[in-house]
């Protein structure tokens, strides 16, 4: 019996649209999580557009702080332009992540009175959000120790390394003695 036209192709397109919905509930997830107030704002900056996530720290930032933290090789993923996995939204979806918990991790021993460093207020001044990133995220300036302690505790513990370290190429010793046994530039050969 002969077919209706284009009902065979959406029979053949229904796992295609299964993915789709997986993928737009992913998606809509990165949203909702993008909505709520503290994430409305970039994490470092304060600019009122968050274009991005940073999947290192579990924040929501604007472009101009996503190209500081690519610099630094930290994971950026561009909200709607990317598409995210589940274990990367389990990631922005854990208690420790978003905007809010983690300043109150990393700036927790900030005081604004001791420091010349100030928080930028836009994401005009590049240089200014580039030490303000360094200084909160891979210098760990104000970071509260005992939430980094609590949280390393729940990671499984790492297996105990060689004690007797890294070798050295058997070469090594050879070539010293080869250079040894050159004259030394400007020294006088008999």
């Amino acid at each position: 019996m002969l077919q209706k036209p284009g009902e065979a192709r959406q029979k053949a397109a229904a796992p295609r649209n299964r993915r789709r919905v997986v993928e737009e509930d992913l998606e809509d997830v990165i949203r909702r999580l993008q909505r709520l107030p503290p994430n409305k704002s970039c994490a470092d900056c304060s600019s009122k557009l968050t274009q991005c996530v940073n999947l290192t720290h579990g924040t929501f930032v604007c472009m101009a702080c996503s190209g500081v933290h690519r610099g630094f090789n930290h994971k950026i993923k561009g909200i709607g332009h990317s598409s995210f996995t589940p274990d990367e939204v389990a990631r922005l979806r854990h208690p420790d992540a978003g905007n809010e918990a983690v300043n109150a991790k990393y700036l927790a021993n900030y005081d604004p009175r001791r420091e010349r460093l100030k928080p930028p207020h836009d994401n005009n001044d590049l240089q200014l959000l580039r030490a303000w990133i360094q200084r909160k995220y891979i210098d760990k300036s104000w970071l509260d120790k005992s939430k980094v302690e609590s949280t390393e505790a729940r990671k499984p513990a790492a297996p105990p390394k060689s004690a007797a370290g890294p070798s050295r190429p058997a070469s090594s010793k050879s070539q010293s003695s080869k250079r040894s046994s050159l004259p030394k530039v400007g020294s006088p050969t008999s």
